[in-house]
């Protein structure tokens, strides 16, 4: 569009342009002395802060030397210990990396040296001493008169002996505080002892002003500058505490660096920061130009609206988006040819919407023409429709899809039930201001919403049953005349959902029981035979349990057929409240029936069997009377009882006859196998129940093997059941019933308590046991009280928690439920070590596999016995292997019988075994044996 460059030069366009320069440059001088000021001491800040991370960095590398030198120390005293062998010339060689002297030494005697000046036993407190009787060290600073101060680590050799013999090590300058490679540029570290003495300095001149450093460790927060010779300075400093470890006094790190060159960047800046001045100021000017030209066209548009209007051209819209007159104008221009339109496309809508009412029982099509519409009246950001369920805190959200796409989709989401009541109150629609406040109403996850969003409720006999969701960007975009046809069809949307939920409820009282709301006989044969054919497809089991009251028509005669039916209605709770989403149904009178789809092991439908009769045996409490009733059960497997509804239900029902009529309140299989597994089930519960209270489980331990060095690595704790009449019982006849019916919780628990005790029972003998682990089953993680259980065992036993492995099988990380993972995390940080157990038998992906908490990888037995013979179990078991040691992962081989077994994991560099081939798992004492005989 071309303009008259007249429009520059007006009068009205340079007194414009100069209030635009004006009002720009004054802000921008008064910004720039602000800004270098601020600038400048954000600077200063960040350096000083710098050398606070840098302080804390060397602080913390000197914490993690001392803590390495006191973890060789303890382990040479392990040695010394449990073995009473000299250490080799290749240990002590990499022991002088780290140490310039060692020495045994002990109160009284003379100190022997092991390499360098034999060292004196120093004098030490009483709370240094009982220190190192907890098996840690002792850091002690020693000062001598013109040398620099010696570093010293003190560790008991036996804290269980009277005598305290102990090492004690002096540390190297060099390890101790680093090279200077390891130092920042331009930046001195410096370490003071708590009493001010200066351990160490990275550079002379430092040194020499130690005594003005000193002064800022008791005023650490009072200025951040020194002066150190005649050359400004900034530093930072962090406080290393040493008591919990080493029972020493606490450390000061300090950093020091020239204030020139902490603040060059504020030199920099000064230099750039004018040229931004000088280009803001010609942005200005030419932003001005610009809109002094944007000013002027909207007036050559509303006249060509004008002219396109006199020829009825209603379709033609201004483009105008102004807050001004000329805006304002244009609005009314657009307003005025849009709503002859718009009126028109409402009414054809509206009497689409009818039509379907009438004609149609899916109100589908309704949300698409009302989307349609509302998307041509209205310029929106999201939309969507609203339907909530009855009862649920769940709603069909509709919403319009891509423009690419076409149509409309649907969408489950989240509502908030207490609050969308309240909008029956605000039938005109209200006004919400971004997503956080429409989660107050409805949960989107991942919808982040900017604008003003308009709410419309869509009532039905004074309640809500759907709202309309409109984002725009300002309320301006929702005009009156919009809002108005925006209600209609509102109205329309509540006769067409009114409709609809009535045919509906027509629906659901023909396939439903009136008295307990549970689906009937003719809604659950349509869900068994699909169930059946759906299990005939997955090649899976499915189990049918015919279920009928014992004398219920003594109630019915003694106390009343309403007594009878809220009786009816107690017992549907039951049977629901047992099952959860299982299919429940009453089939008529006193007969109810529940599906159990996709079974695995019959097991399983005896524990939900055995569970209702247990919840029958209960009382009822019928118009305040109590009640005795029982519940008979016959049951039907599919396959094998019936391949079809009509059979199954058929031979469930004969078999709950069979139930009645050998004494009622139990449930009978239709095939007497099934009858005879079920009895076996239910005494074997019953005598694990009593073996647990009667301490009947005991443990045996199999050693493992370090195929590294050849020696004893430590042990797996495995539960066995020495049965009064039956002998030893192996776990794979009692493990299975104990999962299906939560004993093993208990069982497990006990298996924790008792391992801890037998390890505090052999440490207080003097044999130590490097690890022991414990099988953990699913449910304890479950049940939450994991971490709980294993604290209590390690304080009562005074076990270490370095001593104890917790083994989980992968399936444990393909529960949704993730404080499994969370508690073993929380494990690990206890100091716990977590192994996979079965590693290779699972479903975890290798997605997955480098993020699970755990230390050790343990190879299933089955790749174990057959890698010698079979050439893909071999590739398997050298492929997992590869990848745990890729992971950084130990790997233990179970189930290791045979020389070759162990041959070909030795050449795989597999770190730990575990079988026959070393040992077989065994009792306490004979462990014990076991043990003494390894290490000796």
């Amino acid at each position: 569009m071309r303009f008259d460059k007249a429009f520059i030069f007006g009068k009205v366009s340079r007194r414009i342009f100069a209030l635009f320069v004006l009002s720009a440059f004054v802000p921008m001088l008064v910004m720039a002395v602000l800004t270098y000021s601020r600038v400048s001491n954000l600077i200063a800040e960040q350096a000083r802060s710098k050398l606070v991370g840098a302080s804390k960095d060397f602080a913390l590398s000197v914490n993690q030397r001392l803590i390495l030198a006191q973890e060789v120390l303890y382990r040479s005293t392990l040695r010394l210990r449990t073995s009473g062998y000299r250490p080799s010339e290749q240990v002590l060689e990499s022991m002088k990396d780290m140490y310039s002297s060692l020495s045994i030494a002990g109160p009284n005697t003379k100190s022997l040296a092991i390499f360098g000046n034999a060292i004196a036993w120093p004098s030490i407190g009483k709370t240094q001493i009982a220190h190192l009787l907890k098996h840690k060290s002792v850091l002690i600073v020693q000062l001598d008169s013109g040398s620099s101060p010696r570093i010293r680590l003190l560790h008991i050799i036996n804290p269980a002996s009277s005598r305290n013999f102990g090492l004690i090590a002096e540390l190297k300058t060099n390890y101790l505080w680093g090279g200077d490679e390891n130092f920042p540029y331009m930046t001195g570290l410096c370490i003071f002892s708590e009493s001010g003495i200066m351990l160490f300095c990275s550079k002379p001149d430092l040194a020499k002003a130690s005594a003005i450093l000193v002064s800022k460790l008791a005023k650490p927060d009072f200025s951040s500058q020194v002066l150190i010779g005649k050359v400004p300075s900034i530093m930072g400093q962090w406080q290393l505490y040493l008591k919990p470890e080493f029972d020493s006094l606490s450390w000061t790190a300090q950093a020091v660096q020239p204030l020139a060159f902490a603040m060059r960047p504020a030199e920099d800046f000064s230099r750039i920061f004018l040229y931004v001045i000088v280009l803001t100021l010609l942005l200005v000017t030419l932003l001005s130009v610009i809109q002094i030209r944007r000013t002027m066209v909207p007036l050559e548009k509303l006249i060509l609206g004008t002219r396109r209007l006199a020829k009825e051209d209603f379709d033609y819209r201004v483009d105008v988006v102004r807050n001004d007159e000329f805006g304002e104008l244009a609005t009314l221009f657009n307003d005025m040819s849009a709503r002859l339109g718009s009126q028109l496309g409402a009414l054809k809508a509206l009497s689409s919407i009818d039509q379907i009412i009438l004609t149609k029982q899916d109100i589908d099509p309704v949300f698409e023409i009302a989307l349609t519409l509302i998307r041509t009246i209205i310029s929106t950001g999201f939309l969507g429709i609203a339907v909530l369920d009855n009862h649920a805190s769940e709603a069909r959200l509709y919403s319009p899809r891509s423009a690419q796409a076409g149509g409309i989709e649907m969408n489950r989401i989240s509502v908030v039930t207490e609050a969308v009541p309240e909008l029956a109150s605000q039938a005109e629609g209200c006004w919400l201001d971004g997503t956080n406040n429409l989660k107050h109403y409805m949960l989107l996850p991942g919808l982040q919403l900017s604008g003003k969003i308009f709410i419309l409720p869509i009532l039905a006999e004074g309640s809500v049953n759907a709202f309309i969701c409109i984002e725009v960007n300002s309320r301006n975009d929702l005009p009156q005349h919009a809002l108005i046809q925006l209600r209609d069809l509102g109205d329309r949307i509540g006769v067409a959902l009114s409709a609809t939920a009535r045919t509906e409820q027509l629906i659901h009282q023909a396939r439903h029981d009136d008295l307990t709301g549970l689906p009937n006989r003719l809604l659950f044969r349509e869900r068994l035979a699909s169930e059946i054919a759906l299990a005939q497809r997955e090649n899976k089991m499915l189990a049918l349990l015919f279920i009928d009251l014992d004398h219920f028509k003594n109630i019915n005669d003694t106390l009343g057929h309403s007594a009878g039916d809220l009786l009816l209605k107690q017992a549907a709770q039951r049977l629901s409240s047992s099952r959860g989403s299982d299919t429940v149904a009453r089939l008529g009178g006193d007969e109810f029936a529940i599906i159990l789809p996709g079974i695995s092991r019959i097991q399983s439908v005896t524990t939900v069997a055995e569970n209702i009769v247990n919840k029958f045996s209960e009382s009822f409490m019928i118009a305040g009377n109590e009640c005795f009733i029982t519940a008979s059960i016959g049951i039907a497997i599919s396959p094998t009882d019936g391949q079809n509804a009509e059979v199954l239900l058929r031979n469930a029902d004969t078999a709950m006859y069979r139930a009645k009529s050998i004494g009622r309140s139990r449930f009978v299989y239709f095939k007497e196998q099934m009858n005879i597994v079920a009895n076996e089930q239910m005494n074997l519960e019953r005598e694990i129940r009593q073996g647990l209270s009667r301490n009947e489980f005991v443990l045996y331990y199999q050693p493992k093997m370090d195929l590294g060095t050849g020696k004893f690595a430590g042990a797996e704790a495995l539960v066995r059941w020495v049965h009064p009449t039956r002998g030893l019982i192996p776990p794979s006849v009692f493990i299975p019933v104990a999962e299906d019916t939560g004993l093993i919780e208990e069982m497990g628990r006990q298996v924790i308590q008792n391992t801890c005790a037998q390890y505090a029972a052999w440490d207080n003998a003097g044999v130590l046991i490097p690890h022991i682990a414990v099988n953990v089953s699913i449910r304890q993680f479950r049940r939450g009280d994991l971490m709980k259980v294993i604290k209590e065992a390690l304080n009562s036993s005074s076990m270490p928690p370095g001593a104890l492995e917790i083994e989980v099988t992968e399936s444990l990380f393909m529960d949704k439920n993730n404080e499994g993972i969370s508690t073993l995390e929380n494990l690990r940080l206890m100091g716990i070590r977590v192994a996979i157990d079965d590693f290779g038998t699972g479903y975890s992906s290798l997605s997955k596999l480098r993020y699970l908490p755990a230390d050790i990888l343990k190879i299933d037995k089955s790749f174990v016995d057959d890698m010698i013979n079979d050439e893909s179990a071999r590739a398997i078991a050298k492929m997992l292997l590869e990848l745990a040691h890729t992971l950084n992962k130990t790997v233990v081989a179970e189930g290791v019988e045979t020389l070759e077994q162990l041959n070909l994991l030795r050449e795989w560099e597999c770190d730990i075994i575990q079988g026959y081939c070393y040992s077989k798992p065994l009792t306490p004492d004979k462990f014990i044996e076991f043990v003494s005989e390894k290490i000796r």
